[in-house]
């Protein structure tokens, strides 16, 4: 009964730091600690209960701040990020001012398949989000909150796979409502002075022959670059042979070579900008662009 009674009071220490913790911060960065799994089932509990006076924008951004909570909790498993999108919601709900992600604010963990300066893209996203929210709050509450929170989702899922948050729901739901085309990009990288696909290039082209397979309409557009260590002449070749074992690769996946754009510009548009000789491992890819 003793040991019992020990391990209850520790949870109760546990949970009042926790209570304490979500009551001192907010939704924001300060303190950098972004949600707490001890504070999680309070405040989930919290914002699907919650009655607000606030506005109808703000009480719509409450019920969808609360559905993506719980979603995060039954589909990801992930009772951080849960917490902290139940506590955004909570403030939304009390009347504040709760503005869309900052994708600065998150540790995107897989840019290796993100285009170079992919940020740029959540960036102007943002603003266009932004410009809707302004002009639809007050004639709009449900639906501007609903693709505020659709931001917030694409920008979640990022750390956990960009091309899963490319493709994914909340993205493509967001650009309908934005009224924005969708258009999707990966790249894939090669080894120095090769043109065979490595594991982790055949990964994402099968991953882009899956997308491209299901949506009925759209091309497939593939750029073939190389670094600037060699001759103009022997990066172009280069260039081409990576073009091709990305289309060839797309077409065993079942993609149509009818469907497939080609080019090659070997060393004369890299995506990373160096003096000649110099051995950038991002310069040495393919880029695919899905529209």
């Amino acid at each position: 009964m003793m040991k019992n009674s020990k391990t209850y009071g520790r949870y109760l220490v546990l949970l009042a730091a926790g209570l304490f913790m979500a009551g001192c911060s907010s939704w924001s960065y300060s303190p950098p600690l972004r949600g707490n799994y001890i504070t999680q089932p309070y405040n989930l509990g919290a914002v699907q209960g919650a009655s607000s006076t606030a506005s109808p924008f703000n009480q719509a951004l409450g019920k969808e701040y609360a559905s993506f909570s719980a979603s995060l909790m039954t589909h990801d498993n992930d009772p951080a990020d849960s917490d902290y999108f139940a506590r955004k919601g909570l403030a939304a709900d009390a009347g504040q001012v709760v503005p869309p992600e900052n994708d600065a604010n998150w540790a995107i963990a897989t840019p290796r398949d993100a285009p170079v300066g992919f940020r740029v893209l959540l960036s102007q996203t943002r603003q266009q989000l932004m410009a809707f929210l302004d002009a639809n709050r007050a004639g709009k509450p449900d639906l501007s909150a609903r693709a505020q929170v659709l931001f917030d989702c694409w920008v979640e899922h990022t750390e956990q796979s960009w091309w899963t948050a490319m493709n994914g729901e909340c993205r493509r739901d967001l650009m309908q409502i934005l009224g924005q085309p969708m258009a999707t990009t990966a790249n894939v990288y090669f080894e120095f002075d090769k043109s065979n696909l490595t594991n982790e290039a055949l990964a994402i082209v099968q991953q882009v022959a899956t997308t491209v397979k299901g949506a009925a309409g759209v091309r497939v557009v593939l750029v073939g670059k190389a670094d600037k260590s060699g001759t103009d002449a022997y990066n172009m070749g280069l260039s081409h042979r990576r073009a091709d074992a990305v289309r060839a690769q797309l077409q065993r996946d079942g993609v149509a070579r009818g469907r497939i754009d080609e080019r090659w510009v070997g060393e004369r548009e890299p995506p990373v900008p160096t003096p000649d000789g110099v051995r950038e491992p991002r310069n040495r890819v393919v880029e695919i662009t899905i529209h």
